[in-house]
């Protein structure tokens, strides 16, 4: 937990302002004005001594007055950045009991806050503990003690105490409203705990309220993914990408795969060219350039998908990818490039019977009938591929025959 020494001083004074609560009494009230002008006056030395002068006056136990020069004293030492002597004035105030229930809550905190900051976790937790065991059935009717329960929740998480910490955040969330920081705890909790229904619900009032932090999408897209709730997963992350909040490759990949999976590959493939365009994607990345082209195979554009393929070849060559160029090619009709593919390729590797009687077709659709008659007569003695090889020797036999009429 962090604490912050930048506060207004106006709020520091503390006279009571709050209705149907004790009141200072006028010495004190014109001394604490004293004290304000020095203060405002840069002249903190004789702020001091006012502070010093008042607070150690003969006061009863649980004088109002004293509560308020003690808190007053706390919070200008605090600003001042000498937090253990305001640390003392403020614990101080809180042992007169003086104050109304809603004042005590807001000085717990800061006090709470003060341990926390010193590392003092134990001391922490047990002060919240004993001032919520004082108030009893009280405490959740009490203005402000969301914030108890919210720093109960952060201190127990600190301790690793899950458990402890989740019933606490549940109860300042539903006392308190939304506070980023106690939903993201709320969040982290239920995910470890895998109470997946619940983080859903933490996650979408992260969105809700937080719509410009990128992160809080993909976490309620991946909460939606794990929940099988595939439509709204993919819509999250649209969202993000629409609001131009997504920058990791991986949210583009996940993005595009989601695209696949939903049956939109058309626009999987143009969230990753776009990606590879601008920079967000690796261009040379295999696994990229893999999806890339299965986008587009699936969306019925082979061009396209041979074309990123080919990207991929070019940038790391391999036996698999050479294949599946000619698997492509061959069953888009594109003979021309099913024989280019081949002769390239053979140069690195031995692509066997099946892609030579690839080869071969292509040569007879491009009228090649020689070169195609001495391909097919090559496979003529393989087990698997002969009986196809020697019809196909005799339909380009007849068919260049035909043709010499």
């Amino acid at each position: 937990m962090k604490f912050s020494s930048k506060v207004l001083f106006s709020s520091l004074l503390c006279f009571n302002l709050w209705a149907n609560s004790p009141t200072i009494t006028e010495f004190v009230y014109y001394e604490l004005l004293r004290f304000d002008k020095s203060f405002q006056d840069g002249n903190l030395s004789k702020a001091e001594d006012i502070l010093i002068n008042l607070i150690e006056q003969d006061w009863r136990r649980d004088s109002y007055d004293k509560a308020v020069i003690a808190r007053t004293f706390g919070f200008y030492l605090i600003q001042q950045e000498r937090y253990d002597e305001g640390f003392e004035k403020l614990l101080i105030s809180y042992e007169t009991g003086a104050f109304p229930l809603e004042e005590q809550a807001k000085l717990v905190v800061t006090i709470a806050q003060l341990y926390a900051y010193k590392n003092k976790l134990d001391e922490c937790v047990s002060f919240l503990e004993n001032y919520l065991e004082k108030l009893g059935t009280r405490a959740q009717k009490i203005p402000g003690i969301a914030d108890v329960y919210g720093l109960l929740a952060l201190a127990y998480a600190q301790k690793e105490d899950y458990d402890l910490s989740y019933s606490y955040i549940v109860l300042a969330v539903r006392i308190g409203g939304f506070r980023e920081d106690w939903y993201k705890l709320k969040f982290a909790i239920e995910y470890q705990k895998e109470l997946l229904q619940e983080a859903q619900q933490s996650a979408y009032m992260l969105v809700k309220y937080k719509p410009e932090e990128k992160r809080y999408y993909v976490q309620l897209s991946a909460i939606y993914s794990l929940l099988e709730k595939n439509k709204e997963a993919l819509a999250t992350l649209e969202i993000s990408y629409l609001k131009d909040l997504l920058d990791k490759p991986d949210e583009f990949v996940r993005l595009a795969n989601f695209y696949v999976f939903n049956n939109n590959p058309a626009n999987s493939a143009k969230i990753l060219e776009n990606g590879l365009d601008n920079g967000n994607l690796d261009p040379i990345e295999k696994t990229n350039l893999k999806l890339l082209s299965d986008s587009w195979l699936y969306a019925k554009d082979r061009l396209k998908a041979i074309k990123a393929l080919e990207k991929l070849y070019l940038n790391e060559p391999s036996e698999e990818t050479a294949k599946q160029l000619l698997d492509l090619s061959f069953y888009s009709f594109l003979w021309d490039m099913v024989i280019d593919f081949y002769k390239n390729g053979t140069k690195e590797y031995e692509f066997g019977p099946k892609y030579e009687l690839m080869v071969a077709i292509s040569y007879l659709e491009k009228k090649q009938y020689d070169i195609s008659i001495e391909m097919f007569k090559n496979l003529i003695e393989d087990e698997k591929y002969g009986e196809q090889a020697e019809s196909w020797i005799a339909y380009a036999e007849t068919v260049s025959s035909l043709l010499e009429y």
